[in-house]
């Protein structure tokens, strides 16, 4: 198998605050963010002041 040096994705790391990182795996070409980890959707909760950890679910009945 030969090797090959245009590979049609790259991973980037980012650095989003003190000891966090959001990894995306993006498309050479298009720029495009194939997969982020963690998602787009929980990156914002962690920024919304108004999130507390235990908040996605409630238990209360």
């Amino acid at each position: 198998m030969e090797g090959n040096d245009n590979a049609s994705q790259r991973l980037v790391i980012e650095a989003v605050g003190q000891n966090r990182f959001v990894y995306k795996v993006m498309d050479r070409v298009t720029g495009e963010v194939i997969r982020q980890l963690p998602r787009e959707e929980v990156e914002k909760l962690i920024t919304d002041p108004a999130y507390r950890q235990g908040g996605v679910v409630s238990t209360s009945v």
